[in-house]
């Protein structure tokens, strides 16, 4: 498989407990700061939509949002742009970019200890129905690109990938789960 418009979703842990507005102000400073790695744009406000995006932090490059999709609050990453050959490759860019994000997130002291991402799972969302129908065959085509970043991101850990069940009219998902649970800050330095 070679796709170049994937998503890719850390849920946040249950005891997260934070109102969203606060990453309103922590997604300016970084824009004015230069704390990210590409070209930040902007950050936009989607509270008011039901189970949607909540704050985004738009860059080149990638889109990050708090997102609240299908009930499930979690650092959200749209690639639009990066690095790799490979959609394995591609796959290790955002996979990569998206814990350093969310490990200077936790971080932040206006969200420590209020904000705490699952390090060791994360949803896979094919960004393209042409390329990748969610289909049964898509996903064993999706599968050893998926194992192959696994194995780089969770070395020596046993990795479980499988298909979220949705509608046939909705993006392919996988779940990429390691046995241990495992904090940002952790992945980024093994990863």
């Amino acid at each position: 498989m070679d796709l170049n418009r994937f998503c890719i979703k850390f849920l946040a842990r249950p005891e997260t407990n934070i109102d969203d507005v606060a990453f309103i102000e922590i997604f300016h400073e970084w824009i004015r700061l230069r704390k990210l790695k590409g070209t930040p744009i902007d950050v936009a406000d989607y509270r008011h939509v039901p189970n949607g995006p909540g704050i985004m932090l738009i860059t080149h490059e990638v889109n990050y949002a708090m997102d609240r999709a299908d009930g499930q609050f979690g650092l959200y990453a749209q690639r639009k742009l990066g690095e790799g050959e490979t959609h394995t490759e591609r796959i290790l860019d955002l996979a990569r970019a998206t814990a350093e994000f969310g490990a200077l997130l936790e971080s932040d002291s206006r969200v420590a200890g209020k904000l705490s991402l699952e390090g060791g799972q994360f949803l896979y969302m094919a960004n393209d129905r042409l390329q990748a129908p969610n289909t049964e065959e898509t996903f064993a085509a999706l599968k050893p690109d998926l194992e192959a970043a696994a194995a780089q991101l969770y070395p020596g850990q046993s990795v479980s990938i499988a298909r979220l069940e949705n509608a046939p009219r909705d993006r392919i998902t996988a779940v990429v789960k390691v046995e241990n649970s495992m904090d940002m800050a952790t992945l980024v330095q093994v990863a």
